[in-house]
């Protein structure tokens, strides 16, 4: 009988251990994930398609589970932004591809949200005309100041699971500039609090300790609402308790104040 006992004892303990232990392997990593970057080819020229792909990884492992992984590119000195959502591949790649009908300097920033982090990186590329030439300065490949050659980044973690690139509507600033990555809720329903979430990079480094302030309208509407945000990691801002008064289509503006930085950008919001 004792000897029963001690084996289902046993069996037990073996159980429990082999529990915990599947419990500790599903617990999410708590490394960043980064990411790398590549264009090719390495010398765009106009109104041939250019490849952009990225590299996902964390714990030096591939990550094919991106919630979100796109491109954001403009032609320097232009306010037209537009993003482009990559397409995932296998073993952590995804890729998108644009061609540019006009020579110059232009900009790419990736974003991409996976595992609750969120990675985010501009760099600048030129793209020649049929003459050789570029309509600007920069080197194909040179990240925005400082420079740097595309290569991998470590992302910083974020809770939310939808990302909205820069600006749609406007934007404007006094000062350095400052890179935005806007995030509302996925589902944002009137007269219930809503999250607000706006990630800030300056120089391809998280923009910290800043004054970041919300302000909300609806279409049509003369009635301003204005709700602070609060850094809750470096360079996420974040406010819990915005609250719509009715369904429709709103306007949110992102205002970001520190030193000399005086920046705002204008983002739709669609409420329930």
């Amino acid at each position: 009988m004792k000897r029963y006992v001690f084996a289902l004892i046993g069996s037990l303990a073996l159980i429990a251990g082999a529990g915990c232990s599947k419990q500790e392997e599903a617990l999410p990593s708590s490394t960043p994930i980064e990411v790398e970057l590549k264009i090719e080819p390495q010398e765009v020229a106009v109104n041939e398609a250019a490849t952009f792909t990225i590299t996902v990884t964390q714990d030096g492992k591939a990550v094919d589970d991106a919630k979100e992984a796109e491109f954001e590119i403009w032609k320097e000195g232009q306010e037209q932004h537009e993003t482009i959502p990559a397409v995932h591949q296998q073993d952590g790649v995804y890729t998108a591809q644009k061609a540019f009908s006009e020579p110059g300097t232009y900009n790419v920033m990736y974003h991409v949200t996976a595992r609750d982090f969120h990675n985010m990186q501009k760099y600048s590329f030129s793209v020649k005309g049929p003459d050789g030439e570029a309509d600007g300065s920069a080197a194909a490949g040179h990240a925005d100041e400082p420079a740097a050659q595309p290569g991998s980044s470590a992302g910083h973690e974020h809770g939310g699971t939808h990302q909205h690139g820069s600006s749609e509507t406007g934007e404007h600033h006094h000062g350095p500039s400052v890179d935005m990555h806007f995030q509302p809720a996925d589902v944002i329903k009137a007269n219930t609090a809503a999250t607000l979430t706006v990630h800030l990079v300056q120089n391809n480094q998280p923009l910290t300790d800043a004054k970041v302030r919300f302000e909300y309208w609806l279409a049509g509407g003369d009635k301003h609402e204005f709700v602070d945000a609060r850094e809750t990691k470096a360079g996420e801002y974040t406010a819990n308790s915005a609250i719509f008064p009715a369904s429709g289509s709103y306007t949110v503006k992102v205002h970001v104040e520190k030193g000399d930085i005086h920046d705002h950008r204008e983002y739709p919001v669609s409420v329930q």
